[in-house]
């Protein structure tokens, strides 16, 4: 009889087992469920914002510079030891320095300084408005010891 009872006894725990099993398995996913979503109600409608510039006129000497379309205004370039600025689409003298949004001052020599940091920029390097700067190959030129 004492079996008896041990076989109901564990048939019995064993089904809470496997209840508990199954109630944590759907908590645990209501909660992955509920964290995935962020709680923002969001229309399913979605609208471009991008605007669409001009097809801009290359440049008269444009062997170096091929390609602006895609790049955005205010970004500085050496060329012929002179600093150019990207603006409507042209690359135009830079007339006067330029402090960039980190704190990065662009003189029309081609000259970076920030602080008492400074830095000569080479041929066809490039430097965007926020102080970013990339090689003639565009990739980004690293500036560790600057910021």
């Amino acid at each position: 009889m004492a079996m008896f009872v041990n076989g109901i006894v564990l048939r019995t725990i064993k089904t809470k087992k496997n209840i508990m099993k199954k109630l944590l398995l759907i908590a645990a996913i209501a909660s992955f469920t509920f964290a995935c979503n962020d709680g923002s109600k969001s229309s399913t409608t979605t609208t471009d914002t991008a605007a669409v510039a001009p097809a801009a006129t290359p440049a008269a000497d444009s062997s170096a510079m091929s390609g602006s379309q895609g790049m955005k205004d205010g970004l500085m370039t050496l060329k012929d030891g002179k600093m150019q600025v990207l603006k409507g689409g042209s690359w135009v003298a830079m007339d006067s320095a330029v402090t960039c949004t980190n704190g990065r001052k662009v003189s029309v020599n081609g000259e970076v300084s920030k602080g008492d940091k400074k830095r000569k920029l080479e041929e066809g390097w490039k430097i965007d408005k926020d102080g970013q700067i990339t090689d003639k190959d565009g990739k980004m030129v690293d500036t560790s010891g600057w910021d």
